[in-house]
């Protein structure tokens, strides 16, 4: 989210140039996470984990750089969801 972050900067202060790249080191952030989410889901013994991380894998895939869809994510719920299965 870093990367999200220098996007975000960069389109402030009018650099175009910086705000692609950090926009494209963010998007290849977010599919290495998604890999890892479903990677780690076809791990899972647990059926409620297997189903949260890949619905956390599916919700990364959708996410890209656009700034409004991630104000919108429900990517809060979902690690609230993980949060609660940890914890038991």
């Amino acid at each position: 989210m870093e990367q999200l972050g220098a996007m975000l900067a960069a389109t402030g202060a009018g650099d175009p140039a910086a705000a692609t790249a950090a926009g494209e080191r963010a998007e290849a952030a977010l599919a290495g996470w998604g890999r890892a989410l479903r990677e780690q889901s076809s791990r899972a013994d647990d059926p409620q984990l297997k189903t949260l991380l890949t619905d956390l894998a599916a919700e990364v895939g959708r996410l890209g750089t656009d700034i409004e869809a991630l104000e919108d994510t429900s990517l809060d719920q979902l690690q609230q969801r993980l949060d609660q299965l940890c914890a038991r």
